[in-house]
């Protein structure tokens, strides 16, 4: 399945001062996770900062190229899904510490080798107290694999060459206004969510969140598990986060960025301690026929822990299947369904799973006498895999040659793609991207000169997740959208991709309009 857009017209804009970039080779010492040993060794290190100049309180972009590392890959698995940060240190006309993050990437690994973690962006705030010329140096990377339902650290400490200057910023003075933001509540527990709003953020513009120390130094996307945030045409922004459970208690401080700018609101967090013995609520309802679907509750329960409901008769023996909860981060266990299945049930039995010598906490249900029951059945036809797209042109817009080359912005028409198949099959979104003809038919500016950064996102009731391309170049080889793995569970569900485009000009080039089209394939 495949359609086009057709690219057409060169757009002059005003460019930031140019990009800023190093390479340094350091020792790093790597602990390798899951007791795999520690392994140390020289290893090439690049970042190259956008813009060259900022001011305190803006987004830096940092671009991170790694070479080959001395940490060594105990086994062969494929698209493995993988983290890379980078702690980049400051000195100079600023202190403490950043933290970059990249996208999750899917990694081929193979024994024995290094993991082929591909050239990464992350943004980083700008300290308020900076100002000057602030030099930064390596002194941490982490990467975070996700397998086998858990979450990996690979932590590789520079031990040698950490004084080298491996990048530089020109910090000048504020420019404009700054946005605010606001914690609907000073103090959270881990695996809760929070409340934020804020002002004077870009309209429109796509909100990021990170949890900071409390000096604004180590900022960690990875302590939100979820985050639902949006900036409306006033540049207000609202939604919620949801803390990690492995946040250490301490007082942190919340970033919002908004691409460009970002604000910081105070937060302490702990893991909630629950006092004396759990609390639960009556069944809802506490008796029915058989069928019944009752709702199970309490509260100061151990925070983010599993709960095992069982329905069991007047000798605590089994008369129903296990259903399993997990608690909140503030220790409640919502109201959760449990289905009736036997005359005998007289209790539901909940169970602490993760806690040593856990009571069997018993909930009375009383069935009622003399009901008859009839089965539902429905059948559902496999649908398609398809997508449509919100329009078909692309345009760069216009530009005037002055000997230089030009770099000009564009946004791919958003594209959705609905998975109705019913299946747990795979799916991957790619573009191949021609070069761009001049109208006299020969001149040309090569597809490579055009890039892309993708943005996949799954909509709301989607049953499983979407995995954005790597940003890169685009040419006759196709580079990836958007891909949703395969699962043993069932996958599908409706998913957006976006992409922010960018056209670098020849120096020189024949006037006139260029096209060239943009093909993409859903396989």
């Amino acid at each position: 399945m495949a359609g086009s857009l057709a690219l057409a017209g060169l757009g002059l804009v005003a460019l930031a001062p140019a990009a800023q970039a190093g390479t340094v080779t350091a020792t790093v010492h790597c602990t390798l996770p899951a007791g795999q040993g520690e392994s140390e060794g020289p290893q090439d290190i690049t970042v190259e900062l956008t813009p060259a100049t900022a001011a305190p309180g803006d987004q830096v972009t940092a671009k991170v190229t790694l070479g080959p590392g001395p940490a060594k890959s105990t086994v062969t698995l494929d698209d493995v899904l993988t983290t890379p940060t980078i702690d980049l240190a400051m000195r100079g006309g600023a202190s403490g510490t950043v933290t970059v993050t990249g996208a999750e990437v899917p990694l081929d690994v193979v024994t024995g080798e290094s993991p082929p973690i591909p050239p990464y962006e992350g943004k980083f705030t700008v300290p308020a107290s900076a100002d000057g010329k602030v030099e930064f140096t390596v002194s941490k990377m982490i990467s975070y694999t996700k397998l086998f339902g858990s979450t990996f650290q690979t932590v590789c400490n520079v031990v040698a060459g950490g004084d080298q200057t491996v990048a530089e910023l020109t910090v000048g003075g504020g420019t404009g206004d700054q946005p605010t933001l606001n914690v609907g509540s000073p103090s959270a527990y881990t695996g809760t969510e929070i409340t934020l709003t804020g002002t004077k953020y870009a309209p429109n513009a796509t909100p990021s969140a990170q949890l900071c120390q409390a000096d604004g130094t180590g900022c960690n996307a990875l302590f939100f598990s979820s985050t639902n945030l949006a900036i409306d045409g006033s540049g207000n922004l609202s939604g919620k986060a949801k803390l990690a459970t492995n946040v250490p208690d301490g007082d942190y401080l919340v970033q919002v960025a908004d691409g460009a700018k970002s604000a910081t609101a105070p937060l302490h967090v702990s893991k909630f301690v629950p006092s004396g013995d759990p609390v639960w609520d009556a069944l809802s309802p506490a008796s029915g026929p058989v069928g019944t679907v009752v709702q199970v509750s309490g509260s100061n329960l151990p925070p983010n822990t599993a709960v095992r409901l069982n329905g069991v008769n007047a000798s605590d023996g089994l008369e129903s299947g296990s259903k399993n909860y997990t608690t909140t981060g503030d220790g409640k266990l919502l109201p959760s369904p449990y289905t009736i299945s036997t005359a005998n049930t007289t209790n539901i039995r909940a169970t602490l799973i993760a806690t040593p010598g856990s009571p069997r906490y018993l909930l009375p249900f009383s069935v009622a006498a003399g009901q008859d029951s009839q089965g539902v059945n429905v059948t559902f036809a496999p649908g398609p895999l398809s997508m449509s797209q919100a329009g078909n042109a692309i345009d760069f817009g216009s530009a005037t040659l002055n000997g230089q080359a030009q770099t000009l912005n564009g946004s791919l028409n958003q594209v959705t793609v609905v998975d109705a198949r019913g299946g747990n099959l795979g799916w991957s979104l790619t573009g191949t991207m021609t070069d761009l003809v001049a109208g006299n038919g020969t001149d040309k500016i090569p597809a490579g000169n055009i890039s892309w950064t993708p943005s996949c996102a799954a909509s709301p009731g989607s049953i499983s997740t979407v995995t954005s391309g790597t940003p890169g170049a685009l040419g006759s080889a196709p580079s990836t959208l958007c891909t949703q793995a395969a699962d043993s569970k069932t996958t599908g569900g409706s998913f957006t991709a976006d992409a922010a485009m960018k056209l670098t000009t020849p120096e020189f080039a024949a006037a006139g309009t260029y096209t060239g089209t943009l093909t993409l394939t859903l396989v």
